[in-house]
């Protein structure tokens, strides 16, 4: 269900065509920017490395500064500061932190995940604060489903970020490929959580494409999450196919080996929990580089939010658990072997993870870079007439 209005999105849409202006500069003062997310545990640090390196690469802060930020405390910078919070995974908090945020005049929300991102995005809007504070989102795996946006180019103004794409058909596509006989999966959702929600909608629609039937577990707790895996196995589901799984996976992981069920996700940072296969988005620290060029053009002036499209990351990353399918007896077909881009064994993963250099470039060459990055994002009137024409043609 979008909660994103349609009326509140066509007329900021409307008005802003009808007179456009360049986005002024942030005032002669130190921005203050907020990043905040729903936890910054596993690969979503990565995110925040790669957002803190493309400040550097563009001189707000240095490597003193870095080395020095602390996850869960404010940073004072010399050119800017920012208001770091985790939520801990706790919902309550979310609010919390993004009305903290707010009512401490943070100029830009970094948003990470979908929760925090829609919490944000509300906010600010309802915040009575004009124009109303940006927001950049990045880890985000459904914003059109989940309302942050309509489309790429059909969002509130004060939207821009990173669409982390799950590629759905990929993932389940790996059913029949691991059991040809497959016709009953397990998925789990929680309503803490939308994108899991959402995730499992997208996989009952692959999945009956593919003549495959699916329960759904719902958990609240992370013990409601072993009853739910206990009894899909009890329903005589072929293997659990879910974006998202509780906090008590490893428990399920311990069942599910037991009766040999194969566990698939979209979710790399499930990997090394147990999960036996990974086919999804695995690109955080490009993530964050991505939203740190969109930061540093709006603290440079130069970013047109109304008029810069969301951006989507298209890349799947496919990696296997051998340990855990080892103990689960589960069988990896030789093609899908040959997929992986990289596999967990003897406690260890096989990836290489290596930062990218950064060019030495000058103040303008790297003001260059940042404008061909926005040229390719941008909104032409004919794209938002055209989504806005496909978003009507689809009611």
């Amino acid at each position: 269900m979008r909660t994103c209005s349609r009326g509140l999105v066509i007329v900021f849409v409307v008005s802003l065509l009808a007179s456009l202006t360049a986005t002024s500069g942030l005032a002669d003062d130190k921005p203050t920017i907020a990043v905040l997310t729903l936890s910054a545990q596993s690969l979503r640090g990565r995110t925040v490395e790669g957002l803190f390196d493309m400040l550097a690469y563009h001189g707000y802060v240095d490597a003193a500064e870095i080395a020095d930020f602390a996850y869960n405390e404010d940073f004072e910078g010399e050119h800017l500061d920012i208001i770091w919070r985790d939520a801990g995974f706790d919902l309550p908090t979310v609010n919390i932190m993004v009305e903290e945020a707010l009512d401490r005049g943070a100029d830009i929300l970094v948003t990470l995940t979908t929760n925090v991102t829609l919490t944000a995005v509300k906010g600010a809007l309802e915040s009575g604060i004009e124009p109303p504070p940006l927001v950049i989102f990045a880890i985000v795996t459904a914003p059109y489903s989940a309302g942050v946006a309509e489309a790429p180019c059909v969002k509130p103004p004060n939207v821009v970020g990173s669409h982390a794409r799950v590629s759905y058909e990929d993932m389940v596509g790996l059913v029949p490929l691991l059991d040809p006989d497959a016709d009953l999966i397990g998925s789990f959702a929680t309503p803490a959580r939308t994108a899991t929600v959402i995730g499992v909608e997208r996989i009952k629609g692959y999945a009956a494409e593919l003549g495959i039937d699916v329960e759904t577990a719902s958990w609240v707790t992370a013990a409601d999450g072993v009853v739910g895996a206990e009894t899909l196995i009890d329903k005589g589901v072929d293997m659990f196919v879910s974006i998202g799984y509780p906090e008590s996976l490893p428990a399920i992981v311990e069942a599910a080996n037991v009766s040999g069920i194969p566990i698939v996700t979209s979710t790399m940072s499930y990997l090394p929990t147990g999960a036996h296969v990974v086919s999804g988005f695995y690109s955080y620290y490009e993530e964050g580089q991505i939203i740190g060029r969109m930061l540093v053009a709006q603290l440079q002036g130069i970013l047109e939010p109304e008029r810069t499209a969301i951006h989507a990351d298209t890349a799947v990353t496919i990696a296997l658990n051998l340990d855990s399918i080892a103990e689960g007896g589960i069988e990896i077909p030789a093609e899908l072997m040959e997929r992986a881009d990289f596999v967990f064994e003897n406690g260890e993963s096989s990836e290489e993870f290596v930062k990218p250099e950064y060019a030495d470039l000058g103040a303008e060459e790297r003001r260059d870079e940042l404008t061909d990055f926005l040229g390719a994002l941008h909104c032409t009137d004919e794209m938002i007439a055209e989504q806005l024409a496909q978003l009507e043609a689809d009611q």
